[in-house]
Protein backbone atom coordinates (compact mmCIF):
# COMPACT_ATOMS: atom_id res chain seq x y z
CA UNK A 1 0.00 0.00 0.00
CA UNK A 2 3.01 2.45 0.97
CA UNK A 3 4.61 1.44 -2.56
CA UNK A 4 1.42 2.43 -4.14
CA UNK A 5 1.28 5.33 -2.59
CA UNK A 6 4.71 6.57 -3.44
CA UNK A 7 4.10 5.13 -7.20
CA UNK A 8 1.03 7.74 -7.17
CA UNK A 9 3.05 10.57 -5.52
CA UNK A 10 5.78 10.13 -8.53
CA UNK A 11 3.33 10.08 -10.75
CA UNK A 12 1.73 12.98 -9.70
CA UNK A 13 4.96 15.30 -9.28
CA UNK A 14 6.10 14.09 -13.15
CA UNK A 15 2.75 15.04 -14.35
CA UNK A 16 2.95 18.84 -12.80
CA UNK A 17 6.52 19.05 -13.73
CA UNK A 18 5.45 18.36 -17.79
CA UNK A 19 2.55 20.78 -16.90
CA UNK A 20 4.81 23.66 -15.87
CA UNK A 21 7.43 23.19 -18.56
CA UNK A 22 4.30 23.40 -21.01
CA UNK A 23 3.19 26.56 -19.18
CA UNK A 24 6.78 28.31 -19.07
CA UNK A 25 7.62 27.17 -22.60
CA UNK A 26 3.95 28.73 -23.69
CA UNK A 27 4.98 32.11 -21.93
CA UNK A 28 8.51 32.18 -22.89
CA UNK A 29 7.36 32.10 -26.64
CA UNK A 30 3.45 31.69 -27.61
CA UNK A 31 4.41 33.35 -31.42
CA UNK A 32 5.45 32.45 -34.16
CA UNK A 33 8.76 34.25 -35.51
CA UNK A 34 9.40 34.86 -39.37
CA UNK A 35 12.58 36.39 -39.84
CA UNK A 36 14.44 36.73 -43.21
CA UNK A 37 17.16 38.66 -45.28
CA UNK A 38 16.46 40.19 -48.51
CA UNK A 39 18.69 42.20 -50.50
CA UNK A 40 18.44 44.54 -53.75
CA UNK A 41 19.81 43.57 -57.19
CA UNK A 42 23.27 45.77 -57.64
CA UNK A 43 22.11 49.46 -57.71
CA UNK A 44 24.57 51.14 -60.33
CA UNK A 45 25.15 54.50 -57.66
CA UNK A 46 27.74 55.03 -54.86
CA UNK A 47 26.32 53.69 -51.60
CA UNK A 48 26.74 57.33 -50.73
CA UNK A 49 23.83 58.33 -53.22
CA UNK A 50 21.41 55.34 -52.19
CA UNK A 51 21.90 56.28 -48.64
CA UNK A 52 20.91 59.94 -49.07
CA UNK A 53 17.39 58.31 -50.72
CA UNK A 54 17.07 55.88 -47.40
CA UNK A 55 18.08 58.07 -44.94
CA UNK A 56 15.26 60.75 -45.52
CA UNK A 57 12.74 58.35 -43.70
CA UNK A 58 9.55 59.98 -44.09
CA UNK A 59 9.81 60.48 -47.62
CA UNK A 60 9.89 56.98 -48.49
CA UNK A 61 6.43 57.84 -50.69
CA UNK A 62 7.64 59.85 -53.00
CA UNK A 63 9.22 56.90 -55.20
CA UNK A 64 7.57 53.56 -53.32
CA UNK A 65 4.49 53.00 -55.13
CA UNK A 66 3.33 50.86 -52.43
CA UNK A 67 2.40 53.78 -50.49
CA UNK A 68 -0.15 56.37 -51.07
CA UNK A 69 1.60 59.01 -48.91
CA UNK A 70 4.28 59.44 -46.01
CA UNK A 71 5.11 62.49 -43.62
CA UNK A 72 6.47 62.53 -40.39
CA UNK A 73 5.98 63.09 -37.17
CA UNK A 74 7.60 63.17 -33.45
CA UNK A 75 10.40 64.77 -31.97
CA UNK A 76 14.06 63.51 -33.38
CA UNK A 77 15.82 61.13 -31.54
CA UNK A 78 18.69 60.53 -33.86
CA UNK A 79 21.52 62.81 -34.64
CA UNK A 80 20.77 63.25 -38.69
CA UNK A 81 17.05 62.90 -38.70
CA UNK A 82 14.28 64.53 -38.68
CA UNK A 83 11.02 62.97 -37.27
CA UNK A 84 11.10 59.76 -34.75
CA UNK A 85 7.92 58.12 -36.95
CA UNK A 86 6.41 58.41 -40.54
CA UNK A 87 2.93 57.53 -40.92
CA UNK A 88 1.67 56.37 -44.12
CA UNK A 89 -0.84 55.85 -46.14
CA UNK A 90 -1.55 52.57 -47.57
CA UNK A 91 -4.90 52.60 -49.79
CA UNK A 92 -7.02 54.71 -47.36
CA UNK A 93 -5.14 52.54 -44.55
CA UNK A 94 -2.89 54.42 -41.62
CA UNK A 95 0.29 52.69 -40.95
CA UNK A 96 2.58 54.08 -38.39
CA UNK A 97 6.34 53.08 -38.28
CA UNK A 98 9.20 54.32 -35.35
CA UNK A 99 12.30 54.48 -35.86
CA UNK A 100 14.24 52.37 -33.34
CA UNK A 101 18.07 52.62 -34.64
CA UNK A 102 19.71 55.58 -36.93
CA UNK A 103 23.12 55.71 -37.86
CA UNK A 104 24.63 57.68 -40.94
CA UNK A 105 28.36 56.42 -40.38
CA UNK A 106 27.04 52.68 -40.95
CA UNK A 107 24.35 53.69 -43.21
CA UNK A 108 21.38 51.75 -41.82
CA UNK A 109 18.30 52.40 -39.87
CA UNK A 110 15.40 49.93 -38.17
CA UNK A 111 11.86 50.73 -37.22
CA UNK A 112 9.11 49.19 -35.90
CA UNK A 113 5.35 48.95 -36.82
CA UNK A 114 3.44 50.66 -33.76
CA UNK A 115 0.16 51.17 -35.55
CA UNK A 116 -1.74 49.86 -38.95
CA UNK A 117 -0.71 46.23 -38.36
CA UNK A 118 -3.45 43.26 -38.56
CA UNK A 119 -4.39 41.76 -35.02
CA UNK A 120 -2.47 38.62 -35.28
CA UNK A 121 0.69 40.61 -35.78
CA UNK A 122 2.87 40.68 -32.47
CA UNK A 123 5.85 42.43 -34.01
CA UNK A 124 6.55 43.53 -37.77
CA UNK A 125 10.40 45.18 -37.58
CA UNK A 126 13.00 46.10 -40.31
CA UNK A 127 16.74 46.62 -40.87
CA UNK A 128 17.96 48.49 -43.61
CA UNK A 129 21.50 48.57 -44.24
CA UNK A 130 23.70 50.17 -47.62
CA UNK A 131 26.57 47.98 -48.81
CA UNK A 132 29.10 49.47 -51.10
CA UNK A 133 30.24 47.03 -53.52
CA UNK A 134 32.49 49.15 -55.66
CA UNK A 135 32.83 52.65 -56.36
CA UNK A 136 29.09 53.18 -58.22
CA UNK A 137 27.38 50.14 -57.35
CA UNK A 138 25.62 49.60 -54.33
CA UNK A 139 22.77 47.58 -52.80
CA UNK A 140 20.52 47.59 -49.70
CA UNK A 141 20.23 44.58 -47.72
CA UNK A 142 16.29 44.44 -45.33
CA UNK A 143 16.58 42.29 -42.30
CA UNK A 144 12.64 41.80 -41.80
CA UNK A 145 11.45 40.23 -38.27
CA UNK A 146 7.79 39.33 -37.86
CA UNK A 147 6.29 37.76 -35.09
CA UNK A 148 2.87 36.31 -35.58
CA UNK A 149 0.58 34.93 -32.34
CA UNK A 150 1.31 31.41 -32.97
CA UNK A 151 -2.09 29.86 -33.69
CA UNK A 152 -2.51 32.23 -36.73
CA UNK A 153 0.84 31.88 -37.06
CA UNK A 154 0.46 28.36 -38.00
CA UNK A 155 -2.02 29.11 -40.55
CA UNK A 156 -0.90 32.09 -42.39
CA UNK A 157 2.68 32.29 -41.96
CA UNK A 158 3.79 30.89 -45.20
CA UNK A 159 1.18 33.18 -47.00
CA UNK A 160 2.17 35.88 -45.12
CA UNK A 161 6.15 35.39 -46.09
CA UNK A 162 5.23 34.79 -49.57
CA UNK A 163 3.34 38.33 -49.80
CA UNK A 164 5.61 40.59 -47.75
CA UNK A 165 8.83 38.80 -50.02
CA UNK A 166 6.96 40.15 -53.45
CA UNK A 167 6.38 43.50 -51.49
CA UNK A 168 9.70 43.79 -50.53
CA UNK A 169 10.70 43.04 -54.12
CA UNK A 170 8.55 45.70 -55.48
CA UNK A 171 10.00 48.00 -53.56
CA UNK A 172 13.13 47.34 -54.28
CA UNK A 173 13.09 47.72 -58.09
CA UNK A 174 11.13 51.29 -56.99
CA UNK A 175 13.76 52.11 -55.32
CA UNK A 176 16.80 50.97 -58.07
CA UNK A 177 15.08 52.94 -60.67
CA UNK A 178 14.57 56.07 -58.55
CA UNK A 179 18.29 55.95 -57.79
CA UNK A 180 19.90 55.03 -61.11
CA UNK A 181 17.77 57.35 -63.41
CA UNK A 182 15.88 60.28 -60.70
CA UNK A 183 12.84 59.38 -61.93
CA UNK A 184 9.59 57.14 -60.33
CA UNK A 185 9.13 54.07 -61.21
CA UNK A 186 6.06 53.06 -64.16
CA UNK A 187 4.35 51.23 -61.25
CA UNK A 188 4.88 54.67 -59.11
CA UNK A 189 3.40 56.75 -61.86
CA UNK A 190 0.02 54.56 -62.63
CA UNK A 191 -0.20 55.01 -58.79
CA UNK A 192 -0.19 58.61 -58.97
CA UNK A 193 -2.50 58.89 -61.78
CA UNK A 194 -4.89 56.69 -60.29
CA UNK A 195 -4.76 59.25 -56.99
CA UNK A 196 -5.34 61.61 -58.92
CA UNK A 197 -8.82 60.48 -60.76
CA UNK A 198 -9.92 59.56 -57.23
CA UNK A 199 -9.16 63.13 -56.59
CA UNK A 200 -7.06 61.62 -53.58
CA UNK A 201 -4.36 64.11 -54.48
CA UNK A 202 -3.89 66.95 -57.10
Amino acid sequence: MKRKKTICLILIGLGLTILTGAVMGQEKKSYKEIERTLKSDTINVSADSLWTILRAFDKVSHWASALDHSEGTGKAKFEGTTCNERVCLQKNKKLVEELIMFNDENMELAYVMTEGAPGFVKLAKNHWTVHEISTNKSLVQMNVTMRLFKFMGFFLGGIITKEMTKQVATLLNDLKIYAETGEISEAKKVQISKLKKEKLIK
